[in-house]
């Protein structure tokens, strides 16, 4: 092995937070330097002006977390010069939500004329009207507001500029409960949504600018760094606090035992971090019943591969 270290540089989905945790432990702990790889964890912009999976089509990045709707996006393209590709799930389990604070809605269907603060994201809109429509409602009537800022569209709803958002629940979810903010969760699940893997770690597998070696000792290094965060949540904390500033050591507690749950499945077919082919097909053709994706012959093979944990 070169002396040389190879560079990855990974696009953060959000400011740090637990979702990241077992990169920053692997990190933290040396599992990347003893592996021969100098990993660089770069969050968005304060703006968030380019999303992840925009920073790894511009050669930004190595590597970009994103949901698997940015995978699928991409694969509709038909651009020559990116094809996104899941290469780790961090989350085997989604654990997004919608949430309100408005005691009007209470479910999904409630959330006509109501104001949703939209990240703009790819099918989002579309996504969270179709949740409104299985539950009886007229998606249609949802209003939707997507000039606010990405990163503090929970701020949005908590003063009541915007009725519902979507969040991340072992994080603004956790923030709720501290501070005693009583919400209505709406899970896609429960509104019979299939919804894929979010978010993942993908590359670009046209480019491939980083080699299929280094990206094998990258999975295996980041699984072991997920593997520590759920066994030791005091480490982890002490870890965390360093990148969450302004976070409690209650708040980075709570939120790392609530997300514990989502990292893996208990049944040993499921590793940490690896992929269902079942599932990825499951969403697609969601999207596609619903009309949401246009294209009709994706090739879900090659929106994933588990071929780096070997």
């Amino acid at each position: 092995m070169s002396d040389t270290k190879t560079t990855v540089r990974v696009a953060l989905d959000w400011t740090p937070n637990t979702i990241h945790s077992g990169l920053f432990l692997a990190q933290a702990k040396n599992l990347y330097s003893e592996a021969n790889l100098d990993v660089q964890l770069l969050p968005p912009d304060p703006a968030y002006s380019t999303t992840p999976a925009k920073r790894l089509e511009a050669g930004e990045v190595e590597l970009a977390i994103c949901p698997s709707e940015s995978i699928i996006a991409y694969a509709e393209s038909n651009k020559t010069n990116v094809q996104l590709q899941a290469i780790y799930a961090i989350l085997q389990k989604d654990a997004s939500a919608i949430v309100s604070k408005n005691d009007e809605i209470l479910r999904p269907r409630d959330l006509e004329d109501a104001l949703y603060g939209s990240y703009n994201a790819r099918y989002e809109d579309a996504i969270v009207r179709e949740m409104v429509n299985m539950d009886g409602g007229d998606g249609s009537r949802v209003k939707i507001e997507g000039s606010k800022g990405k990163l503090s569209l929970f701020d949005e709803l908590k003063k009541g500029t915007v009725d519902a958002t979507w969040i991340f629940l072992p994080w603004e979810g956790v923030e709720a409960q501290l501070q005693a903010l009583c919400l209505n969760v709406f899970r896609t699940e429960d509104a019979g949504v299939p919804y894929g893997y979010s978010p993942v770690i993908a590359r670009n597998a046209v480019g491939k600018e980083v080699s299929e070696d280094a990206l094998r000792r990258f999975v295996q290094a980041t699984k072991k760094g997920y593997e520590m965060a759920a066994a030791d949540c005091a480490t982890t904390v002490e870890v965390m606090k360093e990148q969450c500033s302004g976070k409690s050591t209650e708040f980075l507690e709570m939120s790392q035992n609530d997300i514990n749950g989502f990292y893996g499945e208990t049944d040993d077919s499921n590793q940490l971090g690896m992929m269902k082919l079942e599932k990825w097909r499951a969403w697609v053709e969601w999207l596609k019943e619903k009309k949401l994706v246009v294209k009709q012959d994706l090739s879900v093979e090659e929106m994933f591969t588990n071929g780096f944990f070997g």
